[in-house]
């Protein structure tokens, strides 16, 4: 089950898509963020950055996960949930190369989720997932 979800009950973000957020920050001399500021619930290691956005699809046994729309971003990743506090705010950061046009321009990552089929299904931490791209 999903709680606290925003509108969608799955929010994918690649590890990958992280990393290059990360760099991005750094390269502007800022602190590099943890991926819970994001708040994703379903994270994917071994894609390229920010394959998420063309992921048509992801499988895991009778599971189907389907992405439905692109997240667009408000300035809660900036807030340290541990302390409250805003820390590096990475809006203007993302602003350079992740505004959606077809958005009205938000700045957009990782991708809101529902799952197709196998409602009540379980995914495990580690799990491989088959992913389906579409371009």
């Amino acid at each position: 089950s999903a709680r606290f979800a925003d509108a969608y009950p799955l929010l994918l973000i690649g590890a990958a898509a992280l990393d290059e957020i990360n760099a991005r920050m750094r390269a502007a001399g800022r602190e590099a963020l943890p991926m819970d500021r994001f708040r994703p619930n379903l994270v994917v290691a071994g894609t390229d950055p920010f394959e998420e956005d063309y992921t048509e699809s992801l499988r895991a046994g009778d599971v189907v996960i389907k992405p439905v729309k692109p997240c667009a971003r408000c300035p809660i990743p900036a807030v340290d949930q541990a302390t409250g506090i805003p820390g590096p705010d990475p809006l203007d950061i993302l602003q350079s190369w992740r505004a959606k046009a077809i958005l009205d321009g938000a700045v957009c990552v990782g991708m809101n989720c529902i799952v197709f089929e196998g409602a009540g299904g379980v995914l495990r931490v580690g799990q491989e997932l088959d992913i389906a791209l579409s371009f």
